[in-house]
């Protein structure tokens, strides 16, 4: 890999960083978590295969890893 391709690889990274960091903060928003929260849940269905629900919750765990 090319020093180019390394420095473009960071400023994706960093760019991501930042998109999320902005979803986050605008989401956390008074006006949003009201709107949010008037939104309709969802919910499992209690019929899902147990490999889904293995799978959900990996997923759940990685969610929360990754901040």
């Amino acid at each position: 890999m090319t020093q180019h391709e390394k420095r473009q690889e960071r400023q994706s990274d960093e760019n991501r960083a930042d998109t999320a960091r902005s979803v986050r903060k605008r989401l956390g928003q008074p006006e949003n978590t009201r709107f949010l929260n008037q939104m309709p849940h969802f919910s499992l269905d209690t019929d899902m295969p147990e490999e889904f629900h293995d799978l959900l919750g990996k997923l759940d765990e990685a969610e929360r890893r990754a901040g």
